[in-house]
């Protein structure tokens, strides 16, 4: 009999939470009011109830769970012990301290004591004894002689058949009209030093080489004639002309023999490369 009751008053309690229509189109082609599309037609009443429901749960939860230990005291459920609360207390009273004792330096190490030293006279040398000096006569003197200077032995050298001008060092020696090797104090070196121009024709067929040139330096450093040595290899004779031509353009510092600027012959390694 309850059951009986509860379907018939099923229809009217939908009618009053429902918002729309009663039925739904299935319902009235099918002619069934209770069941599965009862709940389909109420979902959104049971949605609506649901969110409400859980947010009013959710609501107490954070409520109690933030009270919880008044709520625990109004109820009388806790031990009695109330928590006690700490409290830090910062000491700003500050002691002066006294003053650091001095500190005594140490002494600088006396130096030791340097006894004084005797001065000694200074020792006079005595000449030595060469015996006594006899006046010769005249015509029992030796003859005198007389050394010749720079430019005179250079003037009878040039003079000389069949031998070239006075040449440095690092020339090679020869006879006739090649350098020859005289030594100087000190040799030419370069005050203006003009670069070897590459023979076109050389540097289109790839040709590398060195060539030795001796020139000729005057007393005031300007190069006097030039001629070639040696090459490497020998049948490189296409540098030549470029290698005379550098050295004679070139500015030198003279040679010095006896303090004295001299002509001197120099020789100079000149190498051609395409790198």
């Amino acid at each position: 009999m309850n059951l009986e009751k509860i379907h018939k008053g099923a229809p009217d309690k939908v009618n009053r939470w429902t918002s729309g229509s009663g039925y739904l189109d299935t319902d009235r082609l099918r002619g069934v009011g209770y069941g599965n599309l009862v709940l389909r037609r109420q979902s959104h009443l049971y949605l609506a109830h649901g969110v409400v429901t859980a947010a009013v749960l959710l609501g107490m939860f954070w409520v109690v769970s933030g009270n919880w230990e008044r709520f625990i005291g109004v109820l009388g459920l806790g031990d009695g012990r109330q928590s006690a609360e700490i409290e830090y207390v910062a000491i700003t009273h500050a002691v002066q301290l006294p003053p650091p004792p001095l500190i005594d330096k140490p002494l600088p190490p006396k130096a030791p004591e340097v006894p004084a030293q005797l001065v000694m006279p200074p020792k006079v040398e005595t000449p030595p004894n060469v015996g006594k000096v006899k006046q010769v006569k005249k015509e029992e003197a030796p003859p005198q002689q007389t050394l010749a200077t720079q430019e005179e032995i250079r003037e009878v050298v040039q003079k000389q058949p069949g031998v070239g001008e006075a040449g440095s060092g690092g020339g090679a020696g020869g006879i006739g009209d090649g350098p020859v090797f005289v030594p100087v104090e000190k040799m030419p070196t370069f005050r203006r030093q003009v670069k070897p121009r590459y023979p076109e024709y050389a540097r289109r067929a790839g040709i590398e080489g060195r060539v030795f040139v001796s020139v000729l330096i005057s007393e005031r450093g300007k190069p006097i004639k030039a001629q070639i040595m040696k090459r490497e290899p020998g049948d490189r004779t296409v540098f030549d002309e470029a290698a005379i031509d550098a050295v004679m353009k070139s500015r030198y510092t003279p040679g010095i023999q006896n303090g004295r600027p001299v002509k001197v012959w120099l020789t100079l390694p000149i190498r051609f490369t395409l790198r």
